[in-house]
This record gives structure tokens, sequence and C-alpha cells, in this order.
């Protein structure tokens, strides 16, 4: 048996489309047509901004920038010489990369600059100069100017400096080592006097003239024989010292060590630089009583209070090669543990002989016995003090003359061409690229300002929903027409309830207006043979504000309609139109009693953060769909619907 399709009760006879999720995201944050259209509408100023930018930045470039040279000089580091008496350094400020970091220090740019006579702050005098050493031990030291001379000048100047400031340096460790030296002079000095005067007195005393010569000889050679074991007993211990440290060096000694280092501009530096030259530049158009003068002066000074204060750390830079210092540890240790073997083997042959010796004094009579011990306490006093005096002046020679270790290889000449720079390039194109993208931002921001929904893929993307449809309603009155129209292409499947929600001012008039034309034409245009005493009563009055039990809203019934599609088919579509609050309970208990809902969003008023939150004042995520009206006349011809419309419509309430 058939069943007659116009008898078919809504959800009979036919199977609607599963509903899906319609929380996710579809459309675009910003349509790109519109970003498009707003940049097409501003090309003029976008262009303007861009000349002016390269009418201020090319003379700029041209005038403000200079050319720079750059000139080197060349040195050879031999290593730090040993001096008897003096010890070679092992620290790893001693290193050639800790060396050349002195050139960087406050008190050699000071010394720079008064000698250049470049009246510029000492962090931008470090900027210019340049040092860096390679494994051979060959170190370049450049220094960079506005003229090839003043370079060449430039960077023999750091050189001297530096160097002076080494020989310095090397002349304050020979005067430790002469001071510490003097005090051994004194005290071996007061100890040769007890020695000689417990001698002389004992003598007396025992009326012993002199010696034979013998026994003197005796004595002389077993004082002697026991002087020099003492030392060596003495050169042993300070041996063993030395190999103990230069073992706990080697092991806290890196195996690399810094070969170059630079000092860079800290940001505060260079933002400074930036300003001044954006100075020098508004000065050349503008007077000094320009706002704008004024301004960057005041930006400028508050930058060089906050880099006099410390509070602007600067960059370095350094390059790692291999450890000089670790290599010159190894070998220094390989050259003691050697001295060492050396000086126990001598002092076993020295104890020996001294044992001999002292056997032979020991033959003599008990009080020539201790003459001869007395004698021999000041024969090793006297032999200490001369060497003490030996190693003073040593040192006082070394002093008059210190070497610092590094050797001239060639002085800095002027170079015959300028340093390859794109300074200039980068200054013409940052001026106008500048203006561009300040005009540009503000252009946007006028365009995105309040975040207003101008399109189907905005309204898509930040509703979470599809856009059913678009239309320049109410703006045009017309245009509902074609709306309704678009509508209809759904209307054959769709069955149960709809509601219509509004945003913004005048909401509830909107949904009313756009439900009931919705009902007209579905029953006067779209409907086709139906019977008479099938179609609905448009003039019957509307349900009564509590129809339901929810909210105040008017329901316009749809039913006992047929249409041509595949097989005829007579669903019934109920249209409610909200005109109750547009958030809370009632709201949100007819949005979840409805099988989906219909949102009205007035385009360029509605913003998008408020879109975004309509599902949550609904209370629903499923069977949301937009109405997007009084679209501006741009947008009309773009895409009036977005995202799963499909499902929409065939959404059932559960």
């Amino acid at each position: 048996m058939e069943t007659d399709p116009r008898r078919l009760g809504p959800g009979e006879g036919h199977s609607p489309a599963p509903a899906t999720e319609d929380d996710e995201k579809y459309g675009a944050p910003v349509d790109l047509t519109r970003v498009v259209r707003c940049l097409l509408a501003a090309r003029w100023w976008l262009l303007g901004a861009f000349i002016v930018g390269a009418a201020i930045g090319l003379p700029t470039a041209k005038f403000a920038i200079k050319r720079s040279y750059t000139a080197t000089a060349m040195l050879r580091f031999g290593g730090l010489p040993t001096i008897e008496g003096l010890g070679a350094p092992s620290d790893a400020t001693q290193t050639l990369g800790g060396l050349l970091q002195g050139i960087f220090v406050e008190g050699s740019l000071r010394e720079i600059g008064s000698r250049t006579g470049l009246e510029v702050p000492t962090y931008v005098l470090g900027t210019w100069i340049q040092a860096e050493a390679d494994p051979a031990q060959v170190v370049r030291i450049s220094a960079t100017a506005t003229e090839a001379d003043e370079a060449a000048r430039f960077a023999n100047t750091v050189v001297q400096v530096f160097l002076e400031r080494q020989t310095e340096a090397q002349r304050e460790r020979i005067r430790e080592a002469i001071g510490s030296i003097e005090e051994r002079l004194t005290a071996a000095q007061a100890a040769v006097t007890a020695a000689r005067t417990s001698y002389d007195t004992f003598r007396n005393r025992h009326g012993i003239a002199d010696l034979t010569t013998e026994q003197e000889t005796a004595i002389e050679q077993a004082a002697e024989l026991r002087a020099t074991r003492d030392r060596t007993a003495s050169e042993i211990d300070a041996l063993e010292a030395r190999v103990e440290q230069l073992r706990r060096d080697l092991r806290s000694t890196p195996r690399t060590a810094l070969a170059s280092a630079s000092v860079g501009a800290s940001a505060e530096e260079t933002e400074r630089g930036r300003l001044q030259a954006e100075l020098a530049s508004a000065r050349s158009s503008l007077s000094d009583d320009h706002p704008r003068v004024q301004a960057l002066r005041q930006q400028i000074a508050a930058l060089d209070e906050r880099i006099r204060s410390g509070q602007a750390e600067k960059t370095r830079s350094a390059t790692a090669t291999a450890s000089t210092q670790y290599m010159s540890l190894q070998a220094a240790l390989s050259q003691s543990q050697a001295d060492l073997e050396a000086a126990r083997q001598r002092l076993e042959g020295l104890t020996r002989l001294a044992r001999e010796a002292q056997q032979r004094v020991e033959q003599f009579s008990s009080i020539e016995g201790d003459a001869s011990q007395l004698l021999a306490e000041v024969r090793v006093n006297e032999q200490l003090m001369q060497e003490l005096q030996g190693r003073k002046a040593r040192l006082e020679d070394a002093l008059r003359n210190p070497d610092h270790g590094f050797q001239p290889m060639s002085e800095a000449t002027p170079p015959e061409l300028p340093e390859a720079s794109k300074k200039k390039y980068i200054v013409a194109a940052a001026f106008p690229l500048g203006f561009l993208f300040i005009v540009l931002g503000v252009v946007l921001a006028r365009e995105l300002r309040g975040l207003k929904i101008r399109t189907a893929k905005e309204a898509a993307f930040w509703g979470r929903g599809p856009v059913v449809g678009t239309s320049t309603w109410p703006r045009v009155p017309d245009a509902i027409d074609d709306l309704v129209a678009d509508l209809d292409d759904f209307v054959p499947t769709a069955a149960g309830k709809m509601l219509v929600v509004g945003l913004g001012e005048g909401a509830p008039e909107l949904a009313m207006r756009f439900a009931s034309r919705l009902s007209n034409d579905w029953v006067d245009t779209t409907v086709v043979g139906g019977s008479p005493f099938d179609e609905p009563d448009l003039r019957a009055p509307s349900l009564p504000p509590d129809a339901g039990g929810y909210g105040h809203h008017h329901a316009i019934a749809l039913a006992g309609r047929t249409h041509h599609v595949d097989q005829l088919v007579a669903p019934e579509l109920q249209v409610e139109a909200w005109e109750g609050a547009d958030s809370g309970p009632a709201l949100r208990r007819a949005a979840r009693l409805a099988d989906r809902v219909c949102v009205i969003v007035p385009a360029n008023v509605t913003s998008a953060l408020e879109l975004k939150d309509v599902k949550t004042r609904l209370g629903r995520t499923r069977g949301v769909g937009y109405v997007l009206i009084d679209v501006a006349d741009e947008y009309a011809e773009q895409d009036d619907r977005v995202g799963p419309v499909e499902a929409f419509w065939a959404c059932v309430r559960e």
C-alpha cells in the first residue's frame, strides 16, 4: 500500500542528512578580499608615504652615512718571557685572548681617544676597534674611521697604547719580584752578620787566631758542599711545589682559549645612533624649536643617562682556538719534572760529598771543629746573599727594558679602498619602508577597528557555524526576495522548528520580518501542486507569548506543502521569531527546544567578539546557522554561503 505523500508527518517519508558538530572553524578571521580592497582604496596614501620616506632616506644615506676605512696592524706573540726570579704567569687572564681584552678596558679606550682626538664615548670607540689572533699567535688589530689616513693613525695608536700597557704590566710584575727579593736580602744580611759575629766571638774567646790553610780549605769545601746541598734541597722543594701547581693548573685549564675579542654596541647604543641620524635628518629641514627635534633630543639624553649609569650592557664576541696556555703548561710540566729528577740525583751526590767533607773536618780538634761549623754558617749565608743580589741585579736589568712578548710585524697603512658596507642601502631603504609600514598599519587599524563582521567568511569563522545566506537587506528592501529564494533550496527537506534570533539593535523586529517573509514566500511562491484544503491560513493569529511554554516569540507554521523534488514530500516546518531578551535562561530554553537556530547578523555592526559568544548565549553548539544582512555592495557578490549549510538544515533536536 502506497502512502500519500501529502499525508506524511514531519520526519516521515525522507531521511534528513545526519547533523554534524558545528563547533568547527570555517571561513577566515579576516577576509583576504577585504584586506585587498582596503589596500587598493589606500594605495595613494601608501604610495605617498613611500615617496616621502624615500625623499628623506636617500639624502640621509648620501650625506649622513659616511664611508668607512679599516686599517690593520699586525703583531706576533711569542709568549711572556720567563725571568729568573719571576715565575711565568699561568692564570687564564694572561692568555692571549685575555691580553687582547685589555684593549677594550675603560682606561685603554680613554687613552686611545685622547691621543687620536676622537671625542666620542668610549663605548662607541670600542665598536670601531677589532682584535683577533690566529692559531699561529699572529695578532691583527684593526681600526675603522671615515678617512684612510685617520684609520691608519687610529690603528697604530691602538697598538701603541696596547704595547705600552703590556710593558707597564710586565714592569709591575718585575717590581713586585724585586720587592720580594729585597725582603729576603734584608733577612740574609742579618743572618750573615749574626753568623760572622758568632764566629768572631768564638775565636776570640778560645784564642784561635787563624786556621791553617788545610783546615780552612777543608772547612770551606765542607761548607760549600753543605750550602750547595741545602740549596739543592730547597730547589727540590720548589720544583715539587711547582710540579704540583702545574698539574693543578693543567687540570683547571681548558684545552681551547680565547683567540679574538671585540666589543659591540648595546641595544641602547644602537638606538642612540639611530636617533642621532634621525635628529640630523630632522634638523636639516626643521628648526631647533620644532617639537620633533626637541623630542629626539630628549630621547637621546635619556639613553645617554642610561648608558652613563652602566645599565646598558655591551655585547662582546670572542673566537676560540687551541689554548697556548694549555700547551705551555704541558711543556712546563715536562721540563719541571725533568729538572726535579735531575735535582734529586744531584742532591744524592752532594749529600755523599758533604758527608765525606764533614768527616775530614771532624778529624780536627773539638775547638777547631766548632770553629769550622760556625765558619760554615757564615759561608752559607754569604753565598745566599750573593745569589739574591745576583737575582736582584738581573731583575733590575729586566726592569729597565721589560719584554712583553709581542713583536711588531707591520704597521697599519692607509687603505686604498673604503670598506664594503650596506649601511647606505639599509638607511635608504629603511625610511621609505618605515613610512610605508606606518601608514599601512594605520590603514589596517582603521579597517579592522572594532573587529566588525563584513563578509560571510568572517561570520562563519567567528560564529563557528555555517552562513546559510547573505543579503543587502534591509538597506536594500527588495534584496530579501533573492535571500528567501536562495534559502528555498533546502526547504523541501527541512522539518521541525527553526528559531530565528536577531543580533544587535532592532533584532526582534528584524527577526519577525524575516520569519514572516520566509513563511509567505515558501507558501505563496515555492509550494506547487498542493490541495486547497492543505494550504495554511497565513492570517491566523500568532501564537500567544507563552506558546510552547518558553520565551516570547511568534510562530508561523508551514504545513501541507509539496515540492517537485525527487519525490513528492510534505514536510512540516515551523518558523519561530524570538522577541525576548538577547540572553538569559528563556533564550537558552527556546534555542534548545528548537531543531535549529537561525541567527540574523547585521554586517558592519556586529563585532567578532559578540558573534563568537552567540553559541554560549544560545546554550547549544549544534544546529546554529547565520544569515548575514546589510552587507556592503562591494562584498555582496562574494560567497553567500560558507560552511556545512546542508548539515544546518538537516539538524533535528535529539
